[in-house]
């Protein structure tokens, strides 16, 4: 008897087949959405703004670290744990921005 998930290991497995591009597409978007929020902030100064840029550059700062482990050192520095401190950083960050007024 196999675990409920077991029929997503194939396309999961397919998946890494692409993970370099993901990684750059990651980047690339991330890069983006970090430009716009400046651009924005530049336009009108608030709080709030300057903490979803923060945000954005979070993304972007973790984005540039996973595309520099996969060609450097792949999985060896952006492992698991260091993501997810990433993660809850971004989170906090965008629930830092919720309540500023």
């Amino acid at each position: 008897m196999g675990v409920p998930w077991e029929f997503l290991k194939e396309p999961i497995y397919a998946l890494n087949e692409f993970q370099m591009y993901f990684a750059i597409l990651f980047l690339i978007v991330a890069f983006v959405l970090f430009v716009i929020s400046i651009l924005a902030l530049r336009k009108k100064t608030s709080k709030r703004l300057m903490v979803v840029s923060a945000t954005f550059g979070l993304f972007f700062t973790k984005s540039i670290l996973v595309t520099l482990d996969y060609f450097f050192s792949p999985g060896y520095f952006m492992n698991y744990t260091v993501q997810v401190f990433f993660d809850l950083t971004i989170l906090t960050t965008l629930f830092i921005a919720l309540l500023k007024k």
